[in-house]
């Protein structure tokens, strides 16, 4: 038989792990909180107090950033890209930047939504996004 050539898809477009996310939220939400409550609750610094609490806001801030905020893709196919045009135009997100094969689409709430890539890998499409975005444009595809 002969060997027909397939070709492999690019890697991914690295995004922010989820670890990644944790720790930066976990680290700012910590010195924020602990520094806050030292000044507020008149605590000394050289006490444990405003450190135990700042760990535990930062830990659940980190938590809830890191489920919200890590990248994360979804594949399409080319039967789902109107579907994906219409939920993008619905969403108020146009068209920010393009290059090769990526398009970028930006909101005007893109500081709170984060930005949309769109790769083109020939008869399907890569998209990039937070994941709170990504999972909201997952249940538009299944409703619709």
């Amino acid at each position: 038989m002969p060997n027909s050539p397939t070709t492999a898809d690019p890697p991914a477009i690295e995004g922010l792990d989820v670890k990644v996310v944790f720790i930066y939220y976990f680290a700012c939400v910590t010195a924020i909180t602990a520094l806050s409550l030292s000044q507020i609750c008149h605590w000394s610094l050289l006490s444990p107090l405003p450190y135990r609490w700042g760990l535990a806001v930062g830990v659940v801030v980190g938590a809830i950033a890191a489920y919200r905020n890590h990248t994360k893709i979804l594949v399409l196919t080319l039967s789902q890209l109107l579907q994906l045009e219409a939920w993008l135009k619905d969403n108020g997100y146009e068209v920010s930047e393009t290059a090769e094969n990526l398009t970028i689409y930006r909101s005007p709430q893109s500081w709170r939504r984060g930005a949309i890539i769109l790769e083109n890998l020939g008869d399907r499409r890569r998209v990039y996004s937070r994941a709170v975005t990504i999972r909201q444009l997952q249940r538009n595809l299944a409703e619709g």
